[in-house]
């Protein structure tokens, strides 16, 4: 069903029938590819490995494999090395006209400390890069000391979408609500179907909430929370409006909501990117062999050969194997058969893959291989590989997205803050924003920081004074780039400050009969004397000094 106006959703068989849409396997799947990649993000490959196997192997395989499952996080480390847009910090500036605020940016300044937003944002960039789509929440939150703002990002599985009519791309309206986890650990069909025949091993968990934090696959539906541009509501499962009926209007009439999107292809759900987390189960599958195949293949089979062998033997260094042969009898033999698996080629094929999928991902493949080096040199294995990975191709594209969602979020915070007023915590209150204001604000993202060393760092530093082309507080940032403007001019004046009570308590000296040279107190020495003047003007200049 498709609905063209917002109005519609007060009606309480229209919400019916979109709750049971949610619930068909059609978006129950997309919501468990989605989460599927969010395990794998959070080092939970190992369910998923297990369940690739069980489609090649029987049930006593797997059980005797366990053991050697391999659970290396590729998809945590390729997500970081992707999600590169706020790793240098950021610096927000709000100008009116053409001129900085300066009162308004550094009330933004001290509110994105006070909000955590840069850590918040990071994580955003993270579930981008992995779903393609993610949510950027501003949520007002009930605390003892008064209502607090949490910035919170949205995976896809905890929220669907009613998109608008003419302009799919755009939420019209969007439904938060509980993701229900199977509790089997791993399935044989795709990780969407997950029914009770299926389960092959059972996470602790009673199903339900307790007073203390529970297990998240514990977490109970509770309901479905509602937001629209004039709406505001939770209802059941039924569709009926179970919050205070009297007060549905959105208090900020617009979504609390920005969406985060790359290549929605005219729809809202972006496809693709599963082949960092295909690739990353099917690389600890191809490792989980290699492992297995190591560990059976690697001890020498025990065989014996004769007439009227023992039937129990123990072998071992400390063991003897009594056998006896009567006349004419063949002469018993024992022995250990050992193979000699392709281990190498396995680990070539995993190397092989690596490369493959570093490549497609704008990641480096300088150095692809699986094997330690000894002595001083560094180690080179998988891990390794992944840490010597850097993209630099789509990160401009990336910050174009955030750019733009910022002001937006940075609105919708100051909105709440408007209408929330003296209810807010002493922090929030502390740091007033104007919503036109931050509406007009602009972000500029740090480059990566050239490798130098102190003393090519503090030449450069000093040549950029010489040439006058930064202020001091640039320098001061250069240097410290974790600073606030707010710090680096502190810190300019206590530098200062220092230098002034330097050269005001030095002692003065003279200097070939000369009157001593004065100092400015910024390193700068002055002399006072007339230009050309000798000794003897100096003295008649001061007369009665000795």
């Amino acid at each position: 069903m498709r609905i063209k106006n917002q109005n519609e959703l007060l009606d309480e068989a229209t919400r019916k029938k979109i709750i049971d849409e949610i619930n068909e396997p059609e978006n129950l799947a997309r919501k468990a590819e989605a989460f599927r990649r969010y395990q794998c993000l959070k080092d939970q490959t190992r369910d998923y490995t297990l369940g690739q196997l069980k489609k090649q192997f029987d049930q006593s395989t797997i059980e005797e494999m366990e053991y050697a499952i391999a659970n290396v996080s590729l998809v945590r480390k390729c997500i970081d090395k992707l999600s590169k847009v706020y790793s240098y910090g950021v610096n927000r500036v709000i100008k009116t006209g053409s001129k900085k605020d300066d009162k308004a940016t550094v009330a933004v300044q001290a509110l994105s400390k006070t909000l955590k937003l840069n850590t918040q944002m990071k994580q955003a960039n993270k579930y981008l890069k992995l779903q393609r789509n993610c949510m950027v929440y501003v949520k007002p939150c009930p605390t003892d000391a008064g209502w607090d703002i949490k910035v919170q990002p949205l995976s896809p599985f905890l929220y669907d979408v009613i998109e608008h009519y003419y302009d799919r791309t755009k939420p019209m309206a969007v439904i938060l609500s509980d993701y229900s986890v199977s509790r089997s650990a791993y399935t044989i069909n795709d990780a969407a179907i997950r029914t009770a025949n299926e389960t092959v091993s059972v996470r602790p968990g009673d199903g339900k909430d307790q007073a203390i934090a529970d297990s998240p696959i514990d977490a109970e539906s509770k309901g479905y929370v509602w937001w629209t541009d004039s709406y505001h509501f939770t209802t059941n499962e039924a569709g009926e409006i179970i919050s205070d009926k009297e007060f549905i209007e959105n208090p900020i009439s617009e979504l609390p909501m920005v969406n985060l999107a790359i290549d929605q292809d005219e729809q809202f759900w972006a496809v693709g990117g599963n082949d960092l987390v295909d690739g990353a189960i099917l690389i600890n599958s191809v490792l989980t062999h290699n492992q297995h195949i190591a560990t059976t293949q690697g001890y020498g089979q025990f065989w014996m050969r004769g007439k009227n062998l023992p039937r129990n033997v123990k072998i071992g260094p400390s063991k003897a194997i009594l056998m006896e042969h009567l006349e004419g009898e063949p002469q018993p033999d024992i022995g250990f058969a050992s193979s000699n698996p392709p281990l190498d080629s396995l680990r070539g094929l995993v190397e092989q893959y690596i490369a493959l999928l570093l490549t497609t991902n704008n990641l480096s493949t300088s150095s692809v291989s699986s094997q330690l080096t000894g002595g001083m040199s560094a180690p080179s294995g998988v891990a390794l590989i992944i840490d010597k990975a850097e993209s630099i191709e789509d990160v401009n594209e990336q910050r174009e997205i955030f750019a733009q969602a910022e002001p937006m979020i940075w609105r919708k915070i100051a909105k709440f803050m408007e209408i929330l007023g003296s209810s807010l915590t002493p922090e929030l209150k502390e740091t007033p924003v104007d919503v036109d204001l931050v509406s007009q604000m602009t972000t500029k993202y740090n480059e990566p920081p050239s490798i130098q060393s102190e003393n090519e760092k503090l030449n450069n530093i000093k040549l950029r004074k010489d040439l006058g082309i930064n202020t001091l507080v640039d320098l001061i940032l250069k240097d410290n780039p974790d600073m606030s403007n707010e710090e680096a001019e502190f810190k300019l004046a206590e530098i200062l400050k220092e230098k002034i009570e330097m050269s005001m308590t030095s002692k003065p000296e003279a200097v070939d009969g000369n009157e001593e040279e004065q100092s400015d107190g910024l390193g700068n020495i002055s002399d006072d004397r007339p230009v050309g003047g000798t000794p003897g003007d100096a003295e008649e200049a001061a007369p009665g000094t000795a």
